[in-house]
């Protein structure tokens, strides 16, 4: 059982932090979410979430996100469907997100007036968290190249009240002509870290001709990204995978567009090292790698 994805992981780790990886992998995962700064306050989730009497605890190693987590001591298999029947929710006053997709944007350190570029932006997620942060003031472009994907990222922005400028096109074909202070690279990956490896069809879409194609897009994706960098700007470049070939390696390969790597702030990680963030599996995290690079 999962023969494929165990000895992909082995490429990067050892026995044991191989099987620790598809041990979380087959965890349940807690409901996570976080306050929409831009419509709401703290202050006001925990008021409704104590009216509706629903179970929550912050998660205070989330270095002022403000995530709320639905209580560990507390199993509620309908919780996410009572969030989503609120008014707090309907109304774009808090975002369901899991904890490891909001890592690379508190890594992006978004500021008032910068000018931001999301280069695969869709649903939207870390796309308003942009905007949560800053408090709606980044000149923020986000590109989506599928027409689905696109909605979704228009109706979300929409809801959150995040200001975007969009274009439903494939980031790589942007005029170099656009220059940007910071861009987010949230790439296209094999999702080894979040593949729902309790259903064995994961095994049908989760192959090597796969992973080559998203290491191909991932690589033009950086390519793109060093034409359209000020010098001396960001790039945050994240995956939902744990796989060495889209993550190390796509950042050596940086280094041979103009890219070293930056100083990274701390975030919460238990895997952090000095020059990218790995963060494994287990009931609250997915799996994620995230990397900070400056253009040179």
């Amino acid at each position: 059982m999962h023969e494929f994805l165990f000895k992909k992981l082995i490429n990067t780790y050892d026995d044991n932090t191989a099987t620790k990886i598809i041990d979380g992998l087959k965890c349940d995962k807690k409901t996570t979410f976080r306050v929409n700064h831009i419509k709401s306050t703290c202050d006001e989730v925990e008021y409704e979430l104590k009216s509706q009497s629903i179970p929550y605890e912050k998660f205070d190693n989330a270095d002022g996100s403000n995530i709320i987590i639905n209580d560990v001591y507390i199993i509620d298999s309908n919780f996410k469907s009572n969030l989503e029947n609120l008014n707090i929710y309907k109304k774009g006053k808090i975002y369901l997100q899991s904890i490891s997709s909001m890592l690379p944007v508190y890594l992006l350190d978004p500021k008032a007036k910068e000018n931001i570029l999301d280069m695969c932006a869709a649903p939207g997620s870390k796309t308003t968290l942009i905007q949560s942060i800053a408090n709606n003031k980044v000149s923020l472009t986000a590109v989506e190249l599928h027409k689905d994907r696109y909605e979704r990222l228009k109706y979300n922005l929409e809801l959150q009240g995040a200001n975007a400028y969009t274009f439903n096109m494939n980031a790589i074909d942007l005029d170099d002509n656009f220059k940007f202070d910071k861009i987010l690279i949230d790439a296209p990956c094999s999702g080894s870290g979040i593949l729902d490896i309790n259903n064995n069809n994961y095994e049908k879409y989760f192959t090597e001709g796969l992973i080559a194609r998203c290491v191909k897009t991932q690589k033009n994706l950086i390519k793109k990204a060093s034409k359209l960098l000020n010098v001396d700007g960001i790039v945050v470049y994240s995956t939902c995978s744990l796989l060495k070939e889209e993550n190390e390696d796509i950042v050596n390969y940086a280094k041979g567009c103009g890219f070293e790597n930056a100083n990274l702030s701390t975030v919460p990680s238990s895997n952090q090292n000095e020059n990218y963030i790995k963060v494994f599996p287990d009931s609250i995290y997915e799996g994620f790698f995230i990397a900070k690079l400056i253009k040179k």
